[in-house]
């Protein structure tokens, strides 16, 4: 199974915790996000994702998911982690932000049902293939 690695650069990078991260995606989306403070397991049920593997090293602070990176949670994720003061790594083995995906770094119940239930299909053989209709804004 392939991995989305995804890396910020922070001033504080020990301030960066998967439980704090928690909260500010819950809080950004509200959304359901299980915390699992032994495994530095970030677990979100209405997506079916996990962001795993959080490490920090230097100023960097990592984390993983499973490919294909989803759309809104690794939006949300990129713009949680610019409002705590990081960076997007440019390194090229990096998730990067998708510029068609930026309008869904909103709450989720902003969303169109048609883009939630887009959002909350699980991925078919390591492929999202409904998230094109999210690139064309057919909302």
């Amino acid at each position: 199974m392939s991995l989305v690695v995804g890396s910020w650069f922070m001033r504080q990078p020990e301030s960066i915790r998967p439980a704090m991260v928690a909260e500010r995606l819950r809080a950004a989306t509200g959304l359901e996000i299980e915390a699992r403070s032994t495994e530095d397991t970030l677990r979100i049920p209405a997506l079916r994702e996990e962001l795993f593997d959080w490490t920090t090293a230097g100023d960097a602070v990592t984390v993983h998911g499973f490919m294909p990176a989803h759309p809104y949670l690794w939006e949300n994720l990129d713009a949680v982690m610019g409002a705590a003061g990081g960076q997007r790594s440019t390194a090229g083995h990096v998730w990067r932000p998708n510029p068609a995906h930026a309008r869904l770094r909103v709450h989720w119940s902003t969303l169109s049902p048609r883009d939630r239930f887009i959002l909350s299909t699980r991925s078919i053989f390591g492929a999202r293939p409904l998230d094109r209709l999210l690139v064309r804004g057919l909302t």
